[in-house]
C-alpha cells in the first residue's frame, strides 16, 4: 500500500515511519510512505501557500491552487484515493479502514490553521474523515493515525496474524489480557486462564469482551448483530 502524507510538516511523518512495526513494513516494501510538502507548488516567492478568508474570520486557510497541484502531481505519478482530515468527515473506525485497507494508492491531506479552501473538497478529495470529536492543531497526527490502522491490515505486517482480531475487530472491545507472573502482590490471573480448557478460556474471553463493551461502549452493542451466546452470557452478567 502506497502513502502519499501531503503536510507542511513532513519531518512530523518521517519521524514516525523509523520506528516499530512500520519501519520494518517500509524495508520489507509491504507499504510506502512519501510526503509531499505544498510550499514547493505555490507560485508565491517565499513559497506562502495560506491566506485570509473572504467574508472575515479568524485565522488562515490554505490557498487552493497550491494543495490541487500537489495532487495532481501525485496522480500524475499513480492515481490514488485522496482523504482530507478534518473534524467535519465521516467517523473514522475499523470499519472504515476495513473499507480503505485495499486501496493501492492512498493520498492524506493534513490540513493547518483554519483548514481548506473549499475549492480543495470540491476539486480532487474523495472523503472527508474525521478520528474525534475534538479539535487538534493539524492533520498530521490523524494521517499517523489512519496510516498505521491501514498499514496493520496488509498482508504480512503483523506477524501474529491474531492481532488483526484486536477491539472493535467484531464489534466488541478486547478482553482483559495478562502475562507471568501467575500471583502478584498487585494481582493474580484468573485461574481459567491457566486451566489449559480451551473452549472455557474462549468463552471467559468473549464474556469480559462483553462486559468491557457494556460498561464503556454500549453504543457498541446497539448496533452489533449478536449471537445466541452473545446475548446468554450478557444475561449473565446482569444476573451477575
Amino acid at each position: 500500500m502506497n502513502f502519499n502524507i501531503v503536510t507542511i510538516f513532513p519531518d512530523l511523518i518521517n519521524g514516525f515511519t523509523c520506528h516499530g512495526l512500520l519501519a520494518k513494513a517500509t524495508e520489507e516494501k509491504l507499504v510506502t510512505v512519501t510526503t509531499w510538502n505544498p510550499r514547493d507548488f505555490s507560485k508565491d516567492k517565499n513559497r506562502r501557500i495560506d491566506d485570509k478568508p473572504f467574508g472575515g474570520g479568524q485565522g488562515m486557510l490554505f490557498q487552493a491552487e497550491p494543495i490541487i497541484r500537489t495532487v495532481e502531481a501525485i496522480n500524475n505519478i499513480s492515481k490514488s484515493y485522496v482523504i482530507y482530515v478534518a473534524p467535519h468527515g465521516s467517523p473514522f473506525n475499523q470499519e472504515k479502514a476495513l473499507n480503505l485497507k485495499d486501496k493501492e494508492n492512498l493520498t492524506i491531506i493534513c490540513g493547518r490553521y483554519e483548514g481548506l479552501d473549499k475549492r480543495i473538497e470540491d476539486t480532487c478529495i474523495n472523503e472527508v474523515i474525521s478520528i474525534g470529536d475534538y479539535v487538534l492543531n493539524g492533520g498530521e497526527l490523524p494521517a499517523l493515525v489512519i496510516m498505521e490502522s491501514l498499514a496493520r491490515l496488509q498482508e504480512g505486517f503483523v506477524g501474529n496474524e491474531e492481532s488483526l482480531y484486536d477491539s472493535f475487530s467484531d464489534g466488541l472491545l478486547e478482553h482483559p489480557q495478562y502475562t507471568r507472573p501467575e500471583k502478584s502482590i498487585y494481582g493474580d490471573v484468573p485461574d481459567i486462564l491457566l486451566s489449559g480448557n480451551h473452549e472455557l478460556i474462549k468463552r471467559w474471553k468473549l464474556k469480559e469482551s462483553l462486559r468491557i463493551t457494556k460498561d464503556r461502549r454500549p453504543d457498541l452493542l446497539k448496533i452489533k448483530k449478536l449471537s445466541d451466546l452473545e446475548i446468554e452470557l450478557l444475561n449473565e452478567i446482569k444476573d451477575e
